[in-house]
């Protein structure tokens, strides 16, 4: 990805504006719209249906076809892009036009239709205000359902007043006039106008549009042919369908109960010189439909929430996070229509927090497929290396992390934590500190006996993870602490190694296999009644990932079944404490008040979201002060930090604000990588807010 380009997004004043306000406000606005509804209810049936649907969308296709044939409508398949290109420009030329008017299609974006049109001698209009705004300026959609959300006022102005050769003012309403005005003849001239569709009913041939402006109705109905462009996963099988689409596109996309216009369209069956032209895309389409590992993609209904909630695309925008189809989404789309050149870069971006997925209208994992097609693009040179050889042996790896520790001295400031790195690595360290690779890792602790008690409970395997054993030794040892004065019986397997998430994250399955193997195998050795870490994204790998990297091989996915039941997050487990009441306070001194941040993997890949809360009220005896968006990423995301260390930090900016904000002196966290990217920007701040994992606090209290 061009730095460059990424840094020129980061420096643009009106985009970062634009972007987060309409970040702050699109969760309110939602909730609103979504008010006495169940929305969970709602995707999950929206995704039933579509996943049937795509089980079988060649017998869709074939009954949208006989059905809208029936209608009056003339159907086309097209298999590629130039198919449908070509098939759109016949259509033209056989009305003896030069000239199209089109309402807003995204499908038109993916096969680049105004470019091909136009050199073959076609002009064409987009009647979509913002659609306007992007083809005077040359460039395209920043978004699927607002594609000008990054220009200002005065670009708008600047076009406008270039394409009507007079001076238009940057104010607002006087815009939208000018737009109406010089639209209108558009409308009235258009001997051939163009759409797409929101959705196809297979039972009818029925289209369905839903629009805010009305150039839809306007486009569809004024020409005499009407084509509309429209990718074949959009067919439904019925009306029953259909409604869900359209009850909830409006609500998840921009907030709005409804939308201004909803249509419905069938061939003009008894009208005289009238046509339906429905151009079906393919490009791609039917092959994944077929591919049971990604084709849950092709459920989205283009809402385009999964921007509306991303950290990224709030700081860079859609021309830096995606291709044509924009978002996460659009990583996703991107390598199966336009080819896996055009993802390699793009995949990168994504920090895997995972908040696309709680808001997607067809619940697709639209992370964990972002993950999964790593594997399949080019790896940078040595990465092989170091998770092949490195990371997959625990031994090698634990001893490079030794030396590491000796490495860092020249680098260390007062209070022992890294300030600045050496040549490229200072990027990572330009704004926080970080802190210093411990002399004794916790495994060499336990060998020693050191951070163990005397429990006789329920017994538990302590899962650390790499950066709290190699980091945090005294986070481990406030766990095992917590745990014990909980009553369980605490044992470290010093076999354990890393979870593998970094290797599956880096596109390296094969190495993330093997490290799933070799945990399974150590972790279910000895009898346990439970399996804690303290890291989420660990217990995400425990609990979920090795099930999915090892389902093809029914010995390993049998272990992981078992592990994944066993295997439980610290706040997790000792909020059962909490509930039950087999516990006493002692005296030990903890922050009075606190706020909390939600890590990414615990809330949205773990579903942990109340059971902090409740360790730390009840357990920790603290009182919570929460942040405004206390589940939003802090911009860690393990080595994206390291690779995109620009984007990071603006990430962590906004928590930090966050933070700041409630007063508290505190910020308590359940992930030890949360806790090195707030307390390294605290720290680089001047700030005396303290960052404490939850296990501490408890420790701290529990008698």
């Amino acid at each position: 990805m061009d730095k460059g380009l990424i840094q020129q997004k980061l420096d643009n004043t009106f985009l970062r504006r634009a972007l987060k306000n309409f970040a702050a406000a699109y969760p309110v606005a939602r909730a609103k719209a979504f008010e006495g509804m169940d929305f969970e209810e709602l995707r999950v049936r929206i995704s039933g249906f579509k996943e049937a649907g795509l089980e079988q969308l060649p017998a869709l296709v074939e009954q949208f076809t006989a059905s809208a044939e029936k209608a009056g409508a003339r159907v086309h398949l097209c298999t590629t892009p130039d198919d449908a290109n070509r098939t759109i420009l016949e259509i033209i030329r056989s009305k003896n036009a030069d000239f199209l008017v089109k309402s807003k299609a995204m499908t038109s974006e993916e096969i680049e239709l105004n470019h091909y049109l136009e050199r073959n001698g076609v002009s064409c209009l987009e009647t979509d205000l913002g659609e306007w705004i992007i083809q005077l300026a040359g460039e395209r959609p920043s978004h699927m359902v607002m594609p000008a959300i990054h220009k200002n006022k005065e670009e708008v102005a600047e076009l406008f007043s270039r394409e009507t050769g007079r001076e238009c003012p940057p104010d607002i309403p006087s815009l939208v006039q000018t737009a109406r005005d010089s639209l209108r003849s558009g409308f009235l001239t258009g001997q051939v106008g163009m759409s797409g569709a929101n959705v196809a009913m297979a039972d009818s041939g029925t289209l369905g549009i839903i629009t805010n402006e009305g150039n839809g109705r306007l486009v569809t109905t004024l020409p005499r042919t009407h084509i509309a462009l429209v990718g074949v996963e959009k067919i439904v099988p019925s009306l029953t369908e259909a409604l869900d689409i359209i009850e909830i596109l409006p609500k998840n996309a921009t907030g709005q109960k409804i939308t201004s216009y909803v249509s419905f369209i069938k061939g003009p069956t008894g009208d005289e010189g009238r046509e339906l032209h429905i151009v079906l895309l393919d490009n791609g389409r039917l092959r994944l439909a077929a591919d049971p590992a990604f084709r849950e993609a092709l459920k989205c209904v283009k809402c385009g929430a999964c921007a509306n909630v991303c950290p990224i695309y709030e700081l860079v925008g859609g021309h830096v996070f995606g291709h044509i189809y924009v978002g996460g989404i659009g990583l996703v789309l991107t390598p199966f229509f336009h080819g896996f050149d055009k993802a390699e870069e793009i995949l990168k971006l994504c920090i895997g927090c995972r908040k696309c997925n709680e808001v997607c209208a067809a619940k697709i994992d639209i992370e964990g497929l972002i993950v999964d097609l790593r594997d399949r693009i080019r790896k940078p040179f040595g990465q092989k290396f170091l998770f092949g050889t490195l990371m997959k042996n625990r031994k090698l790896f634990h001893a490079a992390l030794r030396t590491a520790y000796l490495a860092q001295k020249p680098f260390q400031g007062e209070g022992g934590r890294i300030r600045h790195l050496p040549l490229v690595l200072n990027r990572e360290t330009a704004n926080r500190s970080l802190p210093p690779i411990a002399e004794r890792p916790f495994r060499d602790l336990v060998e020693t006996g050191t951070g163990t008690g005397k429990s006789k409970g329920e017994k538990v395997l302590f899962y650390s993870g790499c950066l709290a054993d190699f980091v945090y030794p005294e986070m481990c040892r406030d766990t095992v602490t917590s745990l014990e004065k909980l009553g369980y019986t605490v044992t470290f397997p010093q076999e354990q190694t890393c979870c593998g998430i970094p290797a599956r994250y880096s596109g390296e399955m094969e190495v993330a296999r093997d490290m799933a193997r070799i945990n399974t195998d150590v972790l279910l050795k000895e009898e346990a009644d439970y399996v804690v870490t303290i890291c989420p994204t660990c217990t995400m790998s425990l609990k979920h990932d090795f099930g999915k990297l090892l389902a093809d091989d029914p010995v390993y996915a049998e272990k992981a079944r078992r592990l994944a039941a066993k295997t439980f997050n610290f706040s997790e487990l000792a909020a059962r404490k909490a509930e039950t009441g087999d516990w006493r306070l002692g005296t030990g001194k903890v922050p009075q008040t606190v706020t909390y941040h939600d890590a990414c993997h615990l809330k949205r890949g773990c579903g942990v979201h109340e059971e902090p809360r409740k360790v730390l009220q009840e357990l920790a005896g603290v009182e919570i002060a929460e942040m405004t968006d206390c589940d939003k990423c802090c911009g860690f995301g393990g080595s994206y930090s390291i690779k995109y260390p620009e984007i990071s930090q603006e990430v962590l900016k906004n928590k930090l604000e966050n933070i700041a904000a409630t007063g508290a002196k505190t910020v308590a966290v359940d992930c030890p990588g949360c806790k090195l990217q707030i307390e390294g920007g605290l720290e680089a701040a001047g700030s005396p807010v303290k960052v404490e994992h939850s296990a501490t606090l408890v420790a701290r209290r529990i008698g």
